[in-house]
């Protein structure tokens, strides 16, 4: 069973959770547009407020500050990448096809969302104690996923014998590098070379 993103409660004055959800959707699609087009420390609330249609004091019922926005994008984020890694992997039994599915479908999710991982990643150190905490916590929970194939596929000899945590990170980061050096990838490296090369160069180094 796959473990849910975990997260901390952001404080709202609204009862209705299909309410609170909908809005922070709300909320994510208006903050990704404006910190793409802006950049994150230029946008205040009362601009973002305009940009997805409800009034300054009615987004304060949803969020306080920009800390619960920032960790609104990253849940949002971690949540599509790794639902987009469970449909793929749902029913392979293989470790070997799971790991080449979990590593490819993260690789376009980064693609698509490239922005946003990038915005996380720089301005991580923005977020509050609690935020930053839940941050690290679901990134430790997505890694534990990469951990439970490599073990699998090392169980059944498929796979060499080596340290899970190791390779979990090392996989996460090759993947990560499609956003964070895109300056240096962009027009020299396609999406497709970039997924051969990451999975070439760790099937060649841990497949028996």
């Amino acid at each position: 069973m796959t473990k849910r993103v975990p997260s901390r409660k952001i404080r709202t004055t609204i009862k209705n959770q299909d309410l609170v959800e909908k809005r922070h959707n709300q909320i994510f699609e208006g903050a990704r547009r404006l910190f793409a087009k802006k950049g994150y420390h230029v946008v205040g609330l009362r601009e973002l407020s305009n940009e997805i249609g409800i009034s300054l004091g009615n987004l304060y019922n949803y969020i306080k500050t920009k800390d619960d926005i920032l960790y609104i994008i990253h849940q949002k984020a971690a949540e599509m990448v790794m639902q987009a890694t469970k449909q793929k992997t749902n029913k392979v039994a293989s470790p070997v096809t799971k790991l080449e599915e979990m590593m490819e479908s993260e690789l376009r999710t980064i693609d698509k969302y490239q922005d946003l991982i990038l915005l996380i990643y720089q301005e991580s150190h923005a977020l509050r104690k609690a935020s930053l905490h839940a941050l690290l916590r679901s990134e430790e929970v997505h890694l534990q996923r990469f951990q439970k194939v490599l073990e699998e596929g090392m169980a059944l000899g498929v796979f060499k014998s080596m340290n899970s945590i190791m390779l979990a990170n090392i996989i996460k980061m090759m993947i990560d590098c499609w956003a964070l050096k895109r300056w240096s990838l962009r027009g020299r490296v396609s999406l497709e070379v970039m997924k051969r090369g990451i999975l070439g160069l760790v099937e060649k180094g841990i497949i028996n």
